[in-house]
């Protein structure tokens, strides 16, 4: 049913806007940096697609990557569509793999029945294996624990990347073999290169007992939940025992939309790959800020605009540059320090607010709490 307030907020939309909202087959890429509306564009679509076609609200599937932005679209999304809000699917990525776990035990035996380690746990089976394991590099005389938070956050990028300790052990034997035959030009290069080859050696050892202790345990760590359902997600298929669960989810997710696309790693990319492989122009919609990604935040990169288009060479381009939140001063300062790489787009943000002869303030200060202190001064002013 199409409510007044769809009617209202879709009349208030740009020309781009009301292009990704009536966009609605097919792969779709939209460019957006801050405060061109986004989350607005994103419920409105969802709202579109439940108005022009015969989906169901549980057939559509939206990811985002806090548990606050999941609230915020599905509370705009009610404004629109009312109680039909509540049974679309809005998840962050680890939600979505924590339900699809729960709904369908049986395929994860190395999940099922465990619990969620803390981050005091996950530690403490780091420590113990440090202790146990005969390690030379990576457990030094004197601080045994040294590269303790190294090797947790050295663990967690490969979970990210989707890399197991048996893809792990594959890449460090390539890596040896190119290091023989590599032309070393001085005796230091060479002794920091075979020391870096024995650091990952020692850290696939801590690695593949790190995981089965956890197993033993029954314990799970956060990257787990990703890990676990790519793992099924990639078993191939076979005339006598085809992939069920993939089959299920992707004949349950009809469309599926993904915000902040340029925070995800490696692994979740993959599963929003082969969930949406039963066709060649699925209907994935995306959003992200090409200038956001240079931080890596959490694996986030601008390569993942890149591998979009890559496997969707027939995705439509839509950029979101009209500013609704800040000064055009205020923009192309952050233009100015920040710029993507290997920009898609013009990627340069149009403000739509006149804010008369407002002025950029610089300070440097000698502490954080100095920083804050001045910061909450001036927005009491």
């Amino acid at each position: 049913m199409l409510t007044s307030e769809f009617k209202r907020a879709y009349k208030a939309l740009n020309k781009e806007q009301k292009e990704a909202v009536e966009t609605i087959e097919g792969p779709v890429l939209v460019v957006a940096g801050p405060g061109t509306g986004k989350t607005q564009v994103l419920t409105l679509r969802i709202a579109n697609i439940l108005l022009k076609t015969d989906t169901q609200a549980e057939n559509i599937l939206a990811l985002t990557f806090t548990d606050a932005a999941t609230q915020n679209l599905r509370r705009r999304l009610a404004t629109l569509i009312g109680s039909r809000a509540y049974r679309v699917v809005i998840e962050t990525f680890h939600g979505f793999c924590n339900s699809v776990i729960k709904n369908y035990p049986e395929y994860f035996p190395n999940i099922t029945g465990s619990t969620h380690a803390t981050e005091v746990e996950t530690v403490a089976i780091l420590e113990e294996i440090i202790t146990r394991l005969p390690l030379s590099i990576l457990r030094p005389w004197g601080d045994q624990n040294y590269y303790l938070r190294e090797i947790a956050t050295k663990i967690e990028e490969l979970k990210r990347e989707g890399v197991e300790p048996t893809e792990y052990i594959k890449i460090i034997k390539a890596e040896e073999k190119n290091l023989k035959t590599k032309i070393v030009r001085t005796k230091a290069e060479q002794i920091k290169l075979e020391k870096r080859l024995l650091k990952n050696k020692e850290l696939h050892k801590i690695y593949t007992e790190y995981q089965n202790v956890l197993v033993k345990k029954k314990l799970y760590d956060w990257s787990d939940m990703i890990v676990e359902v790519l793992k099924v997600f990639e078993v191939k298929s076979r005339k006598s025992k085809p992939n069920n669960l993939k089959i299920i989810l992707q004949e349950n997710y009809q469309y599926v939309l993904v915000d902040e696309h340029q925070d995800t790693n490696n692994a979740q990319n993959k599963i929003l790959e082969i969930l949406l492989d039963y066709h060649q122009n699925p209907n994935i919609f995306i959003v992200g800020d090409e200038k956001q990604a240079i931080f890596r935040f959490q694996g986030a990169s601008v390569e993942n605009f890149s591998y979009f288009k890559e496997i969707y060479p027939e995705a439509k381009l839509i950029e979101l540059s009209k500013n609704y939140r800040s000064s055009q001063l205020l923009l192309d300062a952050a233009h100015s320090l920040i710029s993507s790489p290997t920009p898609l787009t013009a990627n340069i943000l149009r403000a739509t607010l006149s804010t008369g002869q407002a002025s950029i303030k610089i300070a440097e200060f000698r502490n954080k709490n100095t920083e804050n202190h001045f910061v909450a001064e001036q927005i009491k002013v």
